[in-house]
Formats: structure tokens, sequence, C-alpha cells
């Protein structure tokens, strides 16, 4: 892959439980965006449409179908890197079962230490699962906890009790719900801001950690509520891809961890 580290735009691609989300970057800013749910070259066609893409790196929580990658790196002309737990990384990460730590998590990881260099942070992705996790100021992913995301909790109570609906919208969020539904989304999202926050106040203590970097689908209900209890937040929709970037760049241009 060297010799193309020169070139500006890099293609990241996500692919999540849910969905895939590929982004085209230009200098760290993404410039064009595509979110599907089920990843196909077909699908990237548009993104191809734009000249000069470097390379692309790609993650997955999921199967990955061999096939599609040996297509695109064909149309990348081999400039494809997929993140997998033997892929150097510009922080070190201090987790028990490196191989079942999930590639998005560590690109997550990867992606807020590039937004708050020498910073010790709370990351949380809140996508079909919450993820917290921790990295501290020297750089190293410390580990954290996994949680069913809003949409799983909301429909776990549907599905496991006879009378209970389906909340799908979020809508305002009082201190106590005063009707079924609202008392549903007090419970749910309401549970979720003081499992963040809770956290948050833990990594502080242990970690020193000054703020949450948050990212995930669900990231635009959370960020106000989080900041309603005085926590300061950062929100990046683009988290994981921006890791994937510089995962990318350490690997394409020899680059020294932060």
């Amino acid at each position: 892959m060297a010799g193309y580290t020169d070139m500006k735009r890099i293609l990241t691609i996500d692919q999540g439980n849910t969905s895939a989300k590929a982004v085209v970057w230009e200098n760290g800013v993404p410039v064009k965006t595509l979110r599907v749910e089920t990843l196909s070259i077909e699908d990237l066609l548009p993104v191809f449409e734009l000249e000069g893409i470097a390379g692309c790196a790609y993650c997955s929580v999921c199967h990955t179908d061999a096939k599609f990658l040996e297509t695109l790196r064909r149309m990348l002309d081999g400039r494809l890197l997929v993140l997998t737990p033997s892929v150097p990384l510009p922080v070190k990460v201090n987790y028990g079962s490196r191989p079942t730590l999930g590639n998005d998590r560590v690109a997550a990881a990867v992606g807020a230490r590039a937004l708050v260099p020498g910073e010790a942070a709370l990351v949380v992705d809140a996508g079909t699962a919450v993820t917290i996790d921790v990295i501290d100021r020297d750089g190293n992913f410390m580990g954290g906890n996994i949680a069913p995301g809003m949409h799983l909790r909301f429909r776990s109570l549907k599905v496991s009790t006879q009378q209970l609906p389906l909340v799908e919208e979020y809508g305002e969020l009082p201190p106590f719900g005063t009707d079924t539904e609202s008392a549903i989304r007090c419970g749910v999202v309401g549970g979720m801001v003081s499992e963040i926050a809770d956290a948050f106040l833990r990594a502080e203590k242990i970690y020193g950690c000054s703020r949450i970097v948050l990212a995930g689908s669900d990231g635009a209900v959370l960020d106000p509520l989080l900041k309603e209890r005085g926590m300061e937040v950062l929100t990046d929709p683009n988290l994981v891809g921006r890791g994937l970037t510089e995962i990318y760049e350490y690997n394409t241009s020899g680059g020294d961890s932060y």
C-alpha cells in the first residue's frame, strides 16, 4: 500500500449489525456518506463516482463476505485494509480476549483518541448495542461494557410482555412517565442516560476521564440528555470511520502512535 498515502481521499466501511456505513474522507473531513442495510458493490458505486480514492479501511461486526471484499480489493488495486485482531494499531489494547473484541469498538476508540489526543475519554457507541469503553491518557484501550441498545430495549418490552406497546418515537422525556408510552420512554432512554453517566463518573475517578465521546445512531438522542446532567460530550456520528482512517494511515505511512 505504500506510495498512496499522499492521495487525499480514504473510503471507510463500517459493517454493523443492522446496516453498513460508507464514508469518503478528505483530510479528516467526511465528504460523502452512504448508509445501506445490505452492503454490496452495486450499493457502493455512487461512492466510487468520486475521484482520487487512495484506499479503503473496512471493519465488520458480523459475517464478512469474502467475494465482496475480493471485488472491492480489485476495484482499489489492492489498497484495502481489513481490520482484524492482527492489524497494528496506533493504540495499545488491554483486553483479555482480543480476538473477541469488536473491531468497531477498537476503531471508535482510535477515533476518539484522534479527536482528543492526550486525554482520557469514555467512548460510547450507541447503536444496535451500546458499548461504553475507556481509553486512557496514554492511548491504552482499557475495556468497557456492552449492553442492549435503545431499539433492542424498546423491542424487548413488546416481545416479552403481553400488554406493553412498542415505543418507536422518542419524543419528550419528562422526569416521570404520565402514561404507558412515556413511562416506557423514560425507563428506556432515561435508564441508558443514567447507565452512561454512571460509567463516566467511575471512569473519571479511575482514569481521569474528562469527557464522553459519543457516536452511534442514537447519539443525537443521548447527547442533550447527557449534557443536561453536566457531562462534557463530544458527538461524532462518524467516529468509527474516523478511527478507520487513522488505522489505515498508521499501517500505510509507518506512523507512530499518538
